[in-house]
């Protein structure tokens, strides 16, 4: 799951498979924001007057003005508080084992749950959400997770009637690493019409959507400022412009995903200078909800193979389209222009996590070598300490320091810190394999450093 950050500052699911995979994906459609235009965000409608009845002169505004901001704040303050005793409500039941269910199977509390969060999203009110996970987290980090799952899942799945049809559509990602002399150009990015309906087309043709479903690509590479700035209400806004561009033909314009499109920050690369980018390729998937090209077997041993063949057709995919989507990248029919690394199509919020996650991991490798190459220490001659300090106060993240020191003598060699956002358990596995890649194989985990950066109270952490 990605950091909840707040809307302006930085606000999974999907498939199962393996978060690093360079592997599931999506097929591409009709219209809807294949060509969305970049655009500034769009201006606000004309402010509505005061209603004629107000009182008029200074003391009755001023008497209006705060009744009416107390009742606001009583109002989202209530929310807040429901919002925050579901959650540790229904997360305490299913970590019991006990969470008792509806006739229908479902959790006693999802709906009301659920609702509260479609009223917040709806309204644009990311600051009830916001302050809801911000509150539960101090209470219950199992809570705190469950919350957060939900609020992400109310904003990238949608569930839609039509006439008599049950609809859903989401947002996914496909996160990118892209490695270019120079860095990428926006200006050239899906400036060729054939291309881009070529690379629409070979996701509906690899088989990773239902024949029956329809995808929408936006022609955009989203860098990670963009995404970082989207919040929940954005989301699902974007998911509602997809939606409605889908099923109405009348429809010409698609708000919410134009004001997505921010536009990249200046590059500071030169031209000569070798550049790593994060970039998202991001659309909407729409399908019948009884559609059993989706249904996921409650057997887990075919469970497993039905992820495992979903992210075995976007590894094809990712092989056969790669100088396809070289070139819509780098506007280039070189095939050398650029070099794309794909990474497991996922939800919006699960692919955000994923791309994030293993570009940290690269820029943490790539400090460690070079400190490594200062210190003139080879990796086999080193071993991993690895400290994991408590939650910022600020952001909910956990920070994980990863430093290399000699095994002779234990003097630092090199030193990263990572933010992790999710599990900390999961993801310390995660960035300690990646360690164990440059050719460490030993490790220690520390409960901290003090203020000289020394670890204390080491233990081994297993061998790597």
């Amino acid at each position: 799951m990605s950091k909840p950050n707040r809307p302006g500052a930085a606000p999974k699911q999907g498939g199962k498979p393996p978060a690093n995979a360079a592997k599931g994906g999506q097929k591409a459609a009709p219209k809807p924001a294949a060509r969305a235009a970049q655009s500034a965000p769009q201006k606000q409608g004309p402010q509505k007057s005061a209603p004629k009845s107000a009182p008029q002169g200074p003391r009755g505004r001023q008497q209006n003005s705060a009744h009416s901001a107390s009742v606001e704040l009583d109002e989202g303050e209530e929310l807040v508080r429901q919002l925050s005793a579901l959650a540790v409500a229904m997360a305490g039941a299913v970590k019991s084992g006990n969470a008792p269910v509806d006739q229908d199977g479902e959790r006693i509390g999802q709906q009301d749950l659920d609702r509260l969060i479609r009223k917040c999203l709806r309204a644009r009110d990311d600051e009830s959400l916001y302050e809801a996970l911000e509150q539960v987290r101090f209470e219950d980090r199992g809570a705190w997770s469950f919350l957060r799952q939900a609020i992400e899942d109310a904003a990238q799945i949608l569930v839609m009637r039509r006439g008599e049809r049950l609809q859903e559509i989401n947002t996914f990602m496909i996160p990118l690493l892209v490695r270019t002399k120079g860095g990428l150009q926006q200006a050239a990015v899906f400036q060729n019409g054939d291309d881009f309906e070529a690379l629409k087309d070979s996701l509906q043709q690899s088989g990773l959507e239902s024949a029956r479903a329809r995808v929408v690509l936006v022609a955009h590479a989203y860098h990670p400022d963009e995404i970082e700035a989207l919040s929940y209400s954005e989301v699902e806004a974007m998911n509602r412009d997809a939606y409605t561009s889908l099923t109405d033909k009348k429809v010409l314009s698609v708000p919410a995903i134009e004001r997505s499109m921010r536009g990249w920050p200046a590059s500071d690369f030169a031209a000569a200078d070798d550049a790593l980018e994060l970039r998202f390729l991001l659309g909407f998937s729409l399908k019948e909800l009884d559609d059993t090209f989706y249904v996921v077997p409650t057997d887990e041993a075919k469970a497993d193979a039905y992820f495992e063949q979903r992210a075995e057709r976007f590894r094809a995919w990712s092989e056969k389209n790669a100088p396809l989507l070289q070139r819509c990248l780098s506007g280039s029919s070189a095939p050398d222009a650029c070099q794309v690394h794909f990474m497991y199509q996922d939800l919006f919020f699960g692919g955000k996590q994923t791309g994030n996650a293993e570009y940290r991991t690269l820029q943490m490798l790539s400090e460690l070598e070079q400190g490594l190459a200062a210190a003139q220490a080879a990796a086999a001659d080193a071993m991993a300490v690895f400290a994991l300090a408590s939650e910022d106060d600020e952001t909910g993240d956990w920070q994980l320091t990863v430093q290399l020191r000699a095994r002779d003598d234990q003097r630092l060699l090199a030193q990263s810190l990572q933010v992790l956002d999710g599990d900390p358990d999961e993801q310390l596995l995660d960035v300690a394999h990646a360690v164990a890649s440059l050719g460490v194989t030993q490790s220690m985990l520390a409960e901290g450093l003090d203020d000289a950066g020394q670890p204390h109270n080491m233990r081994p952490f297993g061998e790597l």
